[in-house]
């Protein structure tokens, strides 16, 4: 266990250290939350009784926990795997599982800190006004909505490589953040569009932090999709790694 704990603090660590990693992360939700935010009146209600300010701010929260999620995972531990860091790891005493958990959970520590960043963001130069108890509640529910990001960020670094990660991970990252309605409120979207944002996990993970400041109550169609995109992206993490395993690439 002590082996364990020393690996997941290890893994934080190194992502703390990455000034790229930060600035991407950290950078783009904030520029793009700055950049988007007079593209409405502030006060222009665009979901339910949510105005566009605070639309936007949530939104930004759960691009900029796409963003962690996709670099943290996808990007470096496809660099690790044709390194043979991955490998070196199968020598030591840590479970061989705990590879995949250890991913998962570093990704889910860097995406707090870009939560709480982008929302003080929204309070300080978007006028954003709640109250302590929903502030807590908002960042809680965006932080554990998050996981299935968390989760796709390893299966990617699983499938490709260490030359096309920045690509992929680029793409699914404005391709989830477009898509999902993130950029602009779906209700403006075609009906297509439409349609197709309800399929993403973005649209799903910001719609219950939006349902939460709208005071309807926690979105179960919401949650019960997002569990869903966590299930079967675990099953398909669990499996590439044992392919990997047994042919001693991981």
């Amino acid at each position: 266990m002590s082996a364990l704990v020393a690996f997941e603090r290890f893994e934080v660590a190194r992502l703390l250290r990455s000034w790229k990693f930060l600035a991407i992360t950290v950078g783009f939700p904030v520029v793009f939350y700055m950049l988007f935010l007079n593209d409405h009146s502030p006060g222009k209600v665009v979901d339910g009784t949510v105005t566009w300010r605070v639309y936007l701010m949530v939104s930004m929260c759960s691009f900029g926990a796409l963003v962690a999620a996709l670099n943290a995972g996808g990007s470096r531990l496809s660099t690790e795997r044709s390194s043979g860091w991955a490998r070196q790891l199968r020598v030591t005493p840590i479970p061989a599982w705990s590879y995949v958990a250890t991913k998962v959970t570093a990704s889910m520590v860097v995406i707090l800190p870009v939560l709480v960043l982008v929302e003080l963001v929204g309070m300080a130069f978007g006028g954003v006004s709640l109250g302590v108890a929903s502030w807590f509640e908002l960042t809680g529910l965006l932080w554990v909505s998050a996981i299935p990001f968390a989760i796709l960020g390893v299966f990617v670094g699983f499938m490709v490589t260490a030359e096309t990660a920045y690509p992929v991970v680029t793409a699914l990252m404005f391709v989830l953040g477009y898509f999902g309605g993130l950029f602009n409120p779906v209700g403006h979207m075609s009906p297509s569009l439409q349609t197709a944002a309800r399929i993403l996990p973005s649209f799903h993970q910001a719609s219950l932090g939006l349902a939460v400041l709208d005071h309807r109550g926690l979105g179960i169609e919401d949650a019960l999709v997002l569990v869903a995109y966590a299930a079967l992206l675990g099953l398909a993490v669990v499996w590439k790694h044992r392919v990997e395993e047994s042919r001693g690439l991981a």
